[in-house]
């Protein structure tokens, strides 16, 4: 419900946020110490103690953060922005997808040669260098671009599930298999509540922000303004309005123009912090444990 209602509500400067925030960490904790003490609990904490395990988790937050966030975010800016239909902005991501299933197999075959600590570390790369590649697109970027930036997120997301899958059960016991895949079920859709909730609230505040800093050099003081003013009033007298009327569909189209710039700025912010978040994965695999040779790796 907070991560839900937060941004329409304006998160804290709400008391129904509040409220349930509260209601939430309370109950969060104290499931969290019934759980440790209980001699068979439905969600087995102590798992967590195994240091490839938690990492393992850490890994399962990320991805849902960094792959729900920009599942929202694209179609979002495609149709918004470029104008796409929903179908249109839809089909965008179906590149990731289909590089995804390719890859899945040679993953596999060529897990065992490089290990899993290569692969995730190459896969978090390329899923932050993929995010990047979308906070550098303009208006003009085309569709073919765009898709293209989506497959090579796939390319990021392949090297992901296997090897962090054996990571998550590399130390733990064959009997502990289903408690720890609820576990890593929980982190990963927690982390897609939570990069939905972020970027839904980061698009807003800094589409705001740079409407802000905009809307500041667009004021009769600036030559450049006045320039653009003049020149767009010029082109729409020229095709029929009015003097009056021109000038004020030229004032309109401006701030139309700094509302669609502003937009484009925000989503781009949005990118970059995501690509950041991807790439703090890439490190982690530096404090993991060695993985054994009889891991179970078990994948779901």
């Amino acid at each position: 419900m907070v991560l839900d209602r937060g941004q329409t509500l304006d998160w804290l400067e709400s008391r129904f946020i509040v409220v349930f925030l509260s209601i939430a960490i309370t109950a969060l904790i104290a499931a969290a110490i019934w759980e440790w003490r209980h001699p068979d609990p439905v969600v087995e904490i102590r798992l967590l103690a195994d240091r490839n395990f938690a990492i393992a988790n850490a890994y399962y937050f990320l991805f849902g953060f960094a792959l729900f966030g920009s599942t929202v975010l694209i179609p979002q800016m495609l149709q918004v922005l470029y104008g796409y239909t929903a179908t249109d902005a839809g089909l965008v991501l179906g590149p990731g997808a289909f590089v995804i299933v390719a890859l899945a197999p040679v993953i596999v075959r060529i897990l065992p040669k490089f290990g899993v600590k290569p692969l995730i570390f190459i896969g978090y790369v390329i899923f932050a260098l993929a995010m990047w590649k979308y906070a550098s697109i303009d208006l003009g970027t085309d569709y073919q671009h765009v898709a293209l930036f989506r497959a090579l997120q796939g390319l990021g997301i392949a090297p992901l599930f296997v090897p962090v899958s054996q990571l998550a059960y590399s130390y733990l016991p064959k009997n502990k298999n289903n408690k720890a895949s609820s576990i890593t079920n929980l982190f990963r859709n927690q982390g897609g509540s939570v990069g939905i909730a972020f970027v839904t609230t980061l698009l807003a505040r800094r589409t705001q922000y740079h409407q802000s800093v905009l809307v500041a050099h667009a004021t009769p003081l600036q030559p450049r303004y006045q320039e653009a003013l003049g020149a767009l009033s010029r082109y729409l007298a020229a095709h029929g309005f009015t003097a009056p009327d021109a000038a004020l569909h030229a004032k309109a189209e401006l701030a139309r123009i700094i509302q669609q710039q502003a937009a484009l700025l925000g989503f781009l912010d949005c990118f970059w912090i995501l690509g950041c978040a991807c790439l703090i994965g890439a490190p982690l695999v530096f404090l993991t444990r060695k993985i054994r040779s009889a891991g179970t790796g078990a994948a779901h």
